[in-house]
């Protein structure tokens, strides 16, 4: 089941539609009005309301990006940037011409985004939670309808747990994967940049001494399972091993996370496959 974010977008209308609070489901809203010019329109999408089942707004959902991207027919029209340290982060504008519209919704907390438009992609440094979505509008003088479109989560996550005591020396939890993917086709939704790079997370201090070391790390992912070997290590700050496990067939999926928690460390190192317990539930997403 997938986690979705709704977007109501509440077209062509002069008036901008007011805010409804509230328990009943909603949405965010799309308010379109008139441009200057006869021939365009500008349309301001509405993403400050955008609410789970938790209510929590865009921004709550520690998005810290937004893009559209605005195509007629193949051809890129405009693309829209938003970050969330900007003042009007979700509600971007964009000054339409008249005609077939299909827009492409990207909003994600990965770091050091690159963008390609001619490869229709998005690649990040880090993959974090992100969402995609698309949306096709006829853009008319004289319409009026209202359509919605769900942003789906399309990242996978996996979830390491250290169940040994964590050692004295041990400086980071590294996860070597052999196929990982930090690229979007914002177009399609499909994971692209397929790279086995290394991801590592730094262990406090306090953690030393203890057990149950818990760690993430996110994939895009595809809505089928996929499978990849990785390598969990707990490794010093001199850059050696003190102790690693290697999973072979690690299963992985868009909106699931795949649990393994077990010992890193020592004779008995172990790590055993949990049950996908979060995020494959529909949240449904009210204004």
């Amino acid at each position: 089941m997938k986690k979705l974010l709704m977007v109501m977008a509440a077209a062509l209308m002069l008036l901008a539609c007011d805010r409804t609070d509230g328990e009943e489901p909603a949405t965010a809203k799309v308010n379109v009005a008139w441009a200057d010019t006869l021939d365009k329109k500008t349309v301001t999408f509405d993403f400050t309301g955008l609410r789970a089942s938790t209510r929590a707004t865009l921004t709550e959902l520690t998005m810290t990006d937004l893009w559209i991207f605005d195509y007629m027919g193949d051809a890129l029209q405009q693309s829209v940037h938003q970050s969330s340290t900007d003042a009007t982060f979700g509600s971007p504008s964009l000054s339409l011409d008249y005609g077939d519209h299909t827009f492409y919704f990207v909003a994600s907390r990965g770091s050091d985004p690159v963008v390609d438009t001619d490869a229709n992609t998005i690649t990040w440094g880090s993959v974090r939670d992100t969402f995609h979505g698309s949306l096709s509008l006829d853009v008319q003088p004289n319409s009026g309808s209202s359509q919605s479109v769900s942003l789906s989560r399309c990242v996978g996550r996996l979830r390491v747990s250290a169940t040994d005591v964590i050692p004295d020396g041990a400086a980071k939890l590294v996860v070597s994967p052999s196929s990982w993917y930090y690229g979007l086709n914002y177009q399609s939704g499909e994971g692209v940049a397929d790279s086995p790079t290394p991801l590592s997370v730094n262990i406090p201090n306090n953690y030393i001494g203890t057990t149950n070391l818990v760690a993430s790390f996110y994939t895009i992912s595809s809505a089928s399972p996929w499978q990849t070997d990785v390598t969990v290590a707990l490794m010093a700050s001199d850059e050696s091993t003190i102790g690693s496990i290697t999973i072979s067939d690690v299963p992985l999926q868009r909106n699931h996370v795949t649990s393994y928690a077990g010992g890193i460390v020592g004779a008995g190192r172990t790590l055993n496959l949990g049950s996908n317990d979060e995020w494959v539930e529909d949240e449904t997403v009210s204004w």
